[in-house]
């Protein structure tokens, strides 16, 4: 018998999504941050994710709950952040035992409306059902003009790295306290710019090998120039920091980094270059020194 921790998530994903079905109106299907569905006659692609949060995985028994809610809907609106979607629409499934504290649950439903509140979503729906453990399961919607959904794949040999943020320090809080890179993600789709973009969730070695994959492509990352909290294994490998990892064209990387600086205030962070060596990550020390880089987040069913 094989089993999942046999597999691991990814090999996992791999093998479960090669029996899903097909559908003309599917414009993006798995493999990506979002599913994108494009209506025929319609002006919008509808972008579709959904996201579990798991008691003793995802979050402690005593934790916070108004904690919990931010980060429950955080991640799926990370997600539609990733493909320059604005959230429209979330449903929320739970699952918890019998004895759970109703007025605790309320609570996480207020964490998860003021953060949906405050990018203009709205929680429409869901469904509850008795497990031995408390569990969310977010499913959200956004909406984007056909066709211009920023998608993993777009990556090009040439094309400068860059992040939103400093990445690290999850494990301290931040994992439940992000706020999504929403308005960032549609500033990034509307500026035309930018070839290709993920969210950072699993960590940015894992994170940024999708995009290599999903693009034929390898990149070179400046260990100076890579933003963090703490330390350089923390940025690589600690995973949750919800940032935004993107390509651009070197020719118009000044021009974003501009437009970047006019909007938020900010510098946007570029810290590499991709190169025509598909899968190949590595890392250029101030020395000059090059190491290759691997992926080492944390994986489900991985120990």
């Amino acid at each position: 018998m094989t089993t999942l921790g046999d597999l691991g998530e990814h090999e996992a994903i791999r093998r479960l999504t090669a029996l899903l079905g097909e559908h003309p109106d599917v414009a993006t299907g798995p493999g990506d941050d979002c599913a994108v569905v494009r209506i025929p006659s319609a002006s919008v692609d509808q972008v579709i994710t959904t996201d579990p949060l798991v008691e003793g995985i995802h979050f402690l028994s005593n934790e916070i709950p108004e904690r919990i809610g931010n980060k429950a809907a955080g991640r799926v609106l990370s997600d539609l952040a990733a493909m320059g979607a604005r959230p429209m629409w979330l449903l929320v499934n739970i699952v918890a035992p019998s004895d759970q504290d109703a007025v605790y649950l309320e609570r996480i439903y207020a964490g998860m409306n003021a953060l949906c509140s405050r990018f203009g979503a709205a929680i429409i729906g869901g469904d509850l059902a008795q497990g031995p453990q408390l569990e969310l399961h977010v499913f959200g919607i956004g909406q984007l003009p056909v066709g211009t959904a920023l998608l993993r794949s777009g990556a090009r040999p040439g094309d400068r790295v860059f992040v939103t943020g400093p990445l690290g320090g999850s494990l301290s809080g931040r994992h439940l306290d992000f706020v999504p890179r929403v308005e960032e993600g549609l500033f990034l789709r509307e500026s035309g710019l930018v070839h290709a973009l993920i969210d950072l969730s699993d960590g940015m070695a894992t994170d940024l090998r999708h995009v290599l994959d999903q693009s034929g492509v390898g990149a070179v990352l400046e260990v100076d120039s890579i933003p963090k909290t703490g330390t350089l294994d923390g940025a690589l490998y600690d995973g949750e920091d919800f940032e935004l990892l993107g390509t651009v064209s070197s020719d118009n990387a000044e021009e974003l980094c501009v437009q970047w600086e006019k909007r938020f205030g900010l510098s946007l962070a570029l810290i590499g270059t991709v190169t025509d060596e598909p899968a190949v990550m590595k890392l250029r020390h101030q020395d000059g020194q090059e190491e290759l880089l691997t992926s080492g987040a944390y994986e489900h069913y991985r120990r």
